[in-house]
């Protein structure tokens, strides 16, 4: 069993980097330092890389002051990938492949590449966090309560809360589990979601105010012009959940957000609620993701992103309808 395998490599070998995604999340920040936590538990040498900023949000958790942006050309004997679809989702940092002795790909993407040397996707779990979980349990770890507090961070931010539908009975046991280690998780719940500094909610007061509906606003498009986050005084991840103002609206399908880098570059957010699959639609654009959150980065400026968003849904549209 490849989980099993898993569990030797991490017992068997001494020194790990363990990396992720630009663009860290909660799932991806939360069961990197819960695997990391444990290794370190078990006397293991772990470095951490993430080719990006921080979201701020996340730095309550212990080891989040561990993550190193770049690798200065260590070599490790095992390299542990999570979260991340494919190499390229890993910025600079997939130079460590030529680095480490074994890559293990810890994934939940169905559109994985399936790149390491040990994969295991799990495209059911909702989250990496909880796949850390079953490798920790099946394996005979003791999960302590600094790695519960980022299990469950990693597994609350990845279900929005419990309220996406990759949320299953699976989930709540793990959940159960985790709380029974002691955790405060509605204190966690409350530095996630009711924590918003004045910079990051005077963008999204200028975010709302570019939203435009499209084909019998059954599609929601919100944009950010780069020169926002300076007018604001904020971070670009500062606006990582506004992507969900345009998706609750009562009659969109597809909730799209547009984060524009740079004047010729923009990284757009895709959300849907019944019938739209917009993994697919990120992947015309070389992105990723799931059936109902996903991802990509599209060359243009953001009338430019956001017409070639629209063409390509489109046609889904009309076939959702039919």
């Amino acid at each position: 069993m490849i989980l099993n395998k898993i569990g030797h490599i991490l017992k068997d070998y001494d020194d790990f980097a363990i990396v992720s995604h630009v663009s860290p999340d909660g799932d991806s920040i939360g069961s990197m330092l819960g695997l990391f936590n444990t290794l370190k538990d078990f006397g293991k040498s772990v470095d951490l890389f993430v080719d990006d900023i921080l979201p701020e949000k996340y730095s309550f958790l212990t080891g989040y002051d561990n993550i190193k942006r770049y690798n200065t050309g260590s070599k490790y004997s095992c390299l542990i990938i999570l979260d991340c679809g494919d190499v390229l989702r890993l910025g600079e940092l997939k130079s460590l492949l030529n680095c480490s002795d074994i890559v293990i790909n810890i994934d939940h993407h169905i559109s994985n590449t399936l790149f390491g040397d040990v994969n295991y996707v799990d495209s059911n779990a909702s989250s990496v966090g909880e796949i850390i979980y079953q490798i920790l349990k099946i394996n005979g770890y003791n999960i302590s309560k600094t790695t519960a507090m980022c299990l469950y961070t990693s597994i609350l931010t990845d279900t929005g809360g419990f309220k996406y539908s990759n949320t299953t009975s699976m989930t709540f046991n793990i959940v159960g589990d985790l709380i029974n280690t002691g955790i405060n998780f509605s204190d966690i719940y409350s530095r996630i979601y009711d924590s918003k500094t004045l910079s990051q909610t005077k963008l999204l007061e200028k975010v709302l105010s570019t939203l435009e509906v499209y084909f019998n606003d059954t599609v929601a498009v919100l944009t950010m012009p780069y020169k926002l986050l300076e007018e604001c005084n904020a971070k670009e991840n500062d606006a990582d959940e506004f992507i969900n103002y345009a998706r609750n609206i009562d009659t969109a399908e597809v909730g799209v957000f547009i984060k524009q880098i740079n004047d010729f570059k923009c990284r757009v957010s895709l959300r849907s609620k019944n019938y739209v699959d917009v993994s697919k639609i990120a992947a015309y654009f070389n992105g990723g993701g799931h059936i109902r959150a996903a991802g990509c980065t599209i060359e243009g400026s953001i009338s430019e992103a956001k017409n070639k968003i629209l063409d390509a849904l489109k046609d889904v549209l009309e076939v959702g309808h039919k």
